[in-house]
């Protein structure tokens, strides 16, 4: 029985599908080309389809994790049955204008309730590697979601090498900065595509990021995770991970379902409070640090 599985975007939404994928085999998985090398990788895949150019071939089965329009208008004209996810976007908004409301299901949960499978505890991506580095993600796709560059510097000074800075092609000049600022035992690697980043993944042993797709990337690998909140926060369901975070009570937060270009107070306090201290402190409690 196969079935096709419709994630388009973004990163850490077409990740998060390895939730599930595994116990759907054999999965026709279609996405945007940017995410095809992940998509590739997620347990129970047999092809990716790339949105736009891959025509999809007779299916038994449609589950569709996208869940808006664009989801819903995929999902059509292919003769089989068809589950969509429930998006959460009002409980989310209401949390993000008002400040009430209870915290949306796990993502995870609402993959697996369109399914009607479990859901699988990660690994769902295999990488091979010595796991002997940590893994620095300073880039992110909106402003307000980025640490300072200074702090990831003076983090990565703290902390035992080697250390890797790992981003996208638009946070090249970032990644290197940080790198450069920590010293000799730091090497960025920002690329259009997956294959170094992949790769560095078998190298880590730690990873520590704000709440991007990159991040749920490491996480996905085993690699334990410390995630650094700001707009967004760890309770508003995409964060289904086992690792720490790092969040400050504001009454401002959330302020964002997914980031924005400038912090609506004019202070970025959520981020610029996060200090390098603080998350070495939480380091220490992990229950993975040893």
């Amino acid at each position: 029985m196969s079935t096709l599985v419709i994630r388009c975007s973004s990163l850490g939404d077409v990740v998060l599908a390895g939730a599930v994928t595994g116990a759907l085999a054999p999965v026709l998985f279609l996405t945007k080309a940017a995410w095809a090398p992940v998509a590739a990788r997620l347990p129970g895949v047999e092809r990716v389809l790339v949105l736009g150019r891959d025509a999809v071939p007779p299916v038994d089965r449609v589950v569709d994790l996208q869940g808006d329009l664009r989801g819903r208008w995929l999902s059509l004209g292919h003769g089989a049955s068809v589950s969509h996810v429930q998006r959460a976007d009002l409980r989310r908004r209401l949390r993000v204008w008002f400040k009430v409301g209870a915290p949306p299901a796990k993502v995870v949960a609402r993959y697996a309730q369109a399914a009607g499978v479990p859901v699988a505890p990660a690994p769902w991506i295999h990488v091979e590697g010595p796991r002997d580095a940590t893994l620095l993600l300073p880039g992110a796709a909106w402003a307000t979601k980025r640490w300072p560059a200074a702090s990831f510097i003076a983090l990565g000074r703290a902390l035992p090498g080697p250390i890797l800075v790992l981003g996208g092609p638009e946070d090249e000049v970032l990644v290197g900065q940080i790198a450069e600022g920590i010293g000799p035992g730091a090497e960025a690697i920002a690329e259009a595509g997956f294959d170094a980043t992949l790769a560095a993944l078998g190298r880590g042993r730690l990873a520590i990021g704000g709440d991007t797709g990159l991040l749920h990337l490491c996480a996905a690998a085993g690699i334990p995770v410390l995630g650094l909140f700001g707009p967004t926060t760890s309770a508003d369901g995409f964060w289904c991970h086992a690792g720490a975070v790092v969040e400050l009570d504001l009454p401002c937060r959330p302020c964002s379902r997914h980031g924005s270009p400038r912090c609506p107070m004019g202070d970025h306090h959520c981020m610029e409070a996060l200090t390098p201290a603080l998350v070495l402190d939480r380091l220490r409690g992990a229950p993975w640090a040893g």
